[in-house]
C-alpha cells in the first residue's frame, strides 16, 4: 500500500474545504453527532437523513411519513422532536427499522459539506478500528482515493479537544505510512499525551464539561469508549446507512 496522504480539519463552519473530488472523507464529532449516529445503525435504524435544520428535517418528514425527527440545538432536544443527540434516546425499541431525520450543531453540518465526496463515512471511538480496517481494505484495492481528509465537526466553529483526540487515535492506527498536515501531527501528538486517560481527557474538554453540567455524563463515558460497535457509517445518496460493501 502507497503512502497515505491525510489532512486535518479542525471544524468546517470557519476553514477552507479543500477539493474533496478523489478524497476519503472521514467525518467525526464525538459529542455527540457521530456516536449517536454509529449507535443508532448498530440499534437496527434504517438509516440517517442529515439536514441543516430544524425547518428543513419538518419539510423532508413531509415525504417520508413514519420517518422520526432527532437532534439538538445548545445540546439540548429540540422542541416537538421525538429524538435528541444522546445515543441513550437510539434504542433498538425507538429507531429498530425506522429512518431518521436529524439535525445537530455540528456534526450533520460537517456531513453535508463533505458530500461531494465520493466516499464520506461518520467515525467515533466507538468504531474506530472498523473506520480502520476498513481504510486499509479501501486503500489496498486502490478505488481512485488519492487520500484522506478527516472533518472535525468542532464545537460551534472551533476546535473541539474530543474530535482531535479521536482523529489522533485514527492516524496513529494507521501506522507509520501516512503523509499529514501540521495538524495531522499535532492530533496524533495529543493522542499520544492522552493515552490511559482517555475519559479523563474527554470529561475535562470545554464540549465535555458542558455536557456534564447539562446531566449527560453518562453521554460522555459512553462516547469516550473505544471500539465497540463494527459499523461503518457511510453517506449513501444523502443517507447514512451501515456500509457493508467496502
Amino acid at each position: 500500500m502507497n503512502i497515505i496522504r491525510i489532512e486535518v480539519l479542525p471544524c468546517v463552519g470557519s476553514v477552507h474545504i479543500p477539493y474533496l473530488e478523489d478524497q476519503l472523507v472521514i467525518v467525526i464529532d464525538v459529542l455527540r453527532a457521530t456516536s449517536t449516529m454509529v449507535t443508532a445503525l448498530a440499534n437496527g435504524c434504517q438509516s440517517i437523513i442529515p439536514v441543516l435544520t430544524a425547518e428543513e428535517a419538518l419539510e423532508k418528514r413531509l415525504t417520508l411519513p413514519g420517518a422520526l425527527l432527532g437532534g439538538e440545538r445548545q445540546a439540548l432536544r429540540i422542541e416537538g422532536f421525538d429524538l435528541g443527540n444522546s445515543p441513550f434516546d437510539y434504542a433498538p425499541e425507538k429507531v429498530g427499522g425506522k429512518r431518521v431525520i436529524m439535525t445537530t450543531t455540528n456534526g450533520t453540518r460537517a456531513i453535508r459539506a463533505a458530500a461531494e465526496a465520493p466516499a464520506v463515512w461518520m467515525a467515533s471511538f466507538l468504531n474506530l478500528e472498523s473506520i480502520v480496517h476498513a481504510i486499509f481494505r479501501r486503500f489496498d484495492e486502490d478505488k481512485g482515493l488519492d487520500g484522506i481528509v478527516i472533518f472535525c465537526a468542532g464545537t460551534e466553529e472551533r476546535f473541539d479537544m474530543p474530535d482531535t483526540l479521536c482523529a489522533g487515535m485514527l492516524i496513529e492506527a494507521l501506522g507509520t505510512e501516512v503523509e499529514l498536515n501540521d495538524l495531522g501531527e499535532a492530533a496524533r501528538i495529543l493522542y499520544h499525551s492522552a493515552q490511559g486517560h482517555l475519559l479523563d481527557a474527554v470529561r475535562s474538554s470545554q464540549h465535555g464539561q458542558r455536557l456534564r453540567s447539562l446531566g449527560y455524563e453518562r453521554d460522555v463515558t459512553y462516547c469516550s469508549t473505544a471500539n465497540i460497535l463494527p459499523i461503518v457509517p457511510a453517506l449513501t445518496d444523502g443517507e447514512i446507512v451501515w456500509l457493508t460493501d467496502i
